[in-house]
């Protein structure tokens, strides 16, 4: 579930995926159900980075999902770097002020 929030800054969350996992990845992916695949999208969903096979794009690598009914949870799908989702959560609550609960899924 997108950040629900209207007061969400997307760019300043985007600046902030990419400080913490590297300038490919991005907070602008969403799920598209009737294609069944993940898309650009223009709020902060899913963090992902293109996937591309030679220059061909090939959808997302999907490594965490904002959840809840205000997106107050990250979903985290990669264990090895925790830490690193860890980092990014201490520096979003500190710059909006505003509670961000991790969750790892391996």
């Amino acid at each position: 579930m997108p950040l629900q929030r209207q007061d969400a800054d997307g760019p300043h969350i985007d600046a902030l995926v990419k400080k913490h996992f590297g300038s490919e990845f991005t907070c602008f992916v969403t799920r598209n159900h009737p294609l069944g695949r993940y898309v650009k999208g223009e709020i902060p969903d899913v963090i992902g980075r293109p996937r591309k096979v030679l220059v061909l794009p090939l959808g997302y690598e999907v490594i965490g999902q904002f959840r809840c009914e205000s997106g107050d949870v990250l979903e985290f799908y990669r264990d090895h770097e925790q830490e690193k989702a860890r980092a990014f959560v201490e520096e979003y609550k500190s710059a909006f002020q505003r509670d961000l609960r991790l969750q790892v899924i391996p």
